[in-house]
């Protein structure tokens, strides 16, 4: 007996400590509970103790005294070196004697269940009932009750965060869940995963990151790194996978630990963190506007600590997706004259911030013998078709074109910091696409016959990390769907007057009358006198 109530005690202390651990995270669960054994109650003591209707042994006889001294001996133990033995002694697989559901409100959630026989319990969730998204197993809670039994759950989920390293002005670094950038430009990514509050409960802990970079978005190779607590941890800790790029689907990142807590001169608790850091560039197959250029990741991680098998093979949750995203913008010139009628002919140079890679719209002439296109010999189009007087000013009198206008990529790979574009002959427009916030000139380079050349357009264009929008300085328009737009006139010469043209001709042709005229009488003169 006296043996009994010292194992009684030791188990009671067992028990306190094992509901020192509380959940960080507000989440539905169903609990079941496993009668282990029965007996007397009195104060801390459990005397006459038996088997009860969830344990190993026959449901009413005395416990045997090995099982008692085997509890007594982890008495001052882990809880998970504590369960490692309880749970030997109950039989998960039979049905428990009832269920609860209750939802844990926040981290002093305590649940009461009454009327439950005096004995020695264990209280666990329903197996499969946290296997959704943000769900977590609680470390089994094994409780001594005289009736009433009172017990916090324990447990709670890591959390993952991504943010956008945007460097701003002297070289400050801010984060950011949008950003704006031009295509070519690098973008810098930061992803924080923390850890749950009963780290310390499990004996492995697998952790996974898995990032999906957007078809706008091209890793940067070799820039990724993992660290924990500020240290930089080495490749060799950890799994990186990455997925060949698609242009329509763009590519996964994975970093795989599989036991987080087997990295060794790194702290593994409830106030790690894990921190991976990489880059990426926004390339030509980024969209426009719009939605913009997203970039997500999960975590996934062990979520049952009560399991103690690898970490790659314990049961495991899922975070919601956290994102950022980048956006980028184009800038469409409309060309007139100044009756408002389109005004071909015309080439801008757009420089600045953000213009070694930029998408430029272009005529393509394709032959088509549907087209209504004719090439010129001076390798030019018209529209004019060729007739027997004029067929030999054509490349090929028999041929025609079809025209379309597409994006072409200028500058890429290259440190140009200007690039040149041609006003489409039907529409007058031309669209420089893929700029970001920056200050930027655009220069007339080639001005229409007969018309005057417009002075440089300095504009800046800004983007608000609030509001998702850019933002420009006139004469730069931000339209609806967060494009930019203006409209450039071009206006006509001026026909000035002139000297010395009409005036002289009037004089040489009086000049020749009076010499005429002068001729003329003297021979009149001459017959004159000769009569006489």
């Amino acid at each position: 007996m006296r043996f009994t109530k010292r194992l009684a005690s030791l188990l009671l202390v067992a028990v306190m400590a094992l509901a020192l651990t509380i959940p960080a995270l507000a989440a539905e669960h169903t609990y079941e509970i496993y009668q282990i054994f029965t007996g007397d109650v009195s104060g801390k003591t459990l005397s006459n103790v038996k088997w009860g209707e969830n344990g190993t042994g026959t449901k009413g006889k005395l416990v045997e005294d090995d099982v008692l001294k085997a509890l007594a001996d982890v008495a001052n133990g882990s809880d998970a070196e504590k369960l490692a033995v309880i749970t030997k002694y109950v039989n998960l697989d039979s049905d428990a004697i009832t269920p609860v559901t209750e939802d844990v409100k926040n981290a002093n959630t305590e649940i009461t269940v009454k009327n439950v026989p005096s004995g020695y319990y264990l209280i666990k969730d329903k197996k499969g009932s946290q296997d959704s998204e943000g769900g977590f197993y609680t470390l089994y809670v094994v409780k001594v009750t005289d009736g009433t039994l009172t017990f916090k759950p324990k447990g709670d989920v890591p959390t993952v965060d991504k943010e956008i390293l945007e460097k701003g002005k002297n070289d400050t670094t801010t984060e950011v869940k949008h950003n704006s950038a031009s295509i070519g430009d690098t973008v810098n990514y930061q992803i924080t995963g923390t850890l749950p509050s009963n780290i310390d409960a499990y004996q492995t802990y697998y952790y996974q990151f898995t990032d999906t970079l957007s078809k706008g978005l091209t890793y940067a190779d070799g820039s990724l790194n993992v660290a924990i607590n500020g240290v930089t941890v080495s490749a060799d800790k950890y799994e990186l996978n990455v997925s060949t790029y698609d242009k329509d689907k763009g590519t996964t990142i994975t970093i795989t630990i599989n036991d987080l807590k087997s990295i060794k001169d790194v702290t593994i608790n409830d106030k790690t963190k894990v921190v991976v850091t990489y880059s990426a560039k926004l390339n030509e197959n980024a969209v426009i506007a719009g939605e913009g250029n997203p970039n997500d990741v999960k975590l996934t991680y062990s979520n049952d600590p009560n399991h103690s098998g690898a970490g790659e093979n314990n049961p495991k949750g899922e975070t919601p997706k956290d994102e950022v995203v980048t956006y980028t913008t184009e800038l469409t010139i409309t060309k007139h004259d100044g009756d408002g009628n389109i005004l071909p002919g015309a080439a801008f140079t757009l420089s600045g911030k953000g213009v070694n890679i930029v998408l430029v719209t272009e005529e393509v002439f394709t032959q088509d013998d549907t087209g209504a296109y004719y090439k010129l010999n001076d390798g030019t189009y018209t529209k004019e078709k060729p007739t027997e007087a004029t067929q030999d000013k054509y490349e090929d009198p028999t041929v025609k074109y079809a025209k379309s206008t597409v994006f072409t990529l200028k500058g890429a790979g290259q440190t140009e910091t200007k690039v040149v574009g041609t006003v489409d002959s039907e529409t007058g427009k031309l669209t420089f696409r893929g700029l970001g916030a920056g200050d930027y000139t655009l220069t007339e380079s080639k001005t229409p016959a007969g018309y005057n050349t417009i002075t440089p357009i300095n504009f800046t264009i800004t983007f608000n990390t609030d509001t998702k929008e850019f933002e420009s300085t006139a004469p730069i328009q931000v339209e609806s769907d967060n494009t930019l737009s203006t409209t450039i006139v071009n206006k006509a010469g001026v026909q000035l007057p002139e000297t010395g043209g009409i005036g002289t001709t009037i004089f040489y042709t009086l000049g020749a009358v009076l010499v005429v005229g002068a001729g003329v009488l003297l021979v009149t003169k001459k017959r004159m006198d000769t009569e006489k």
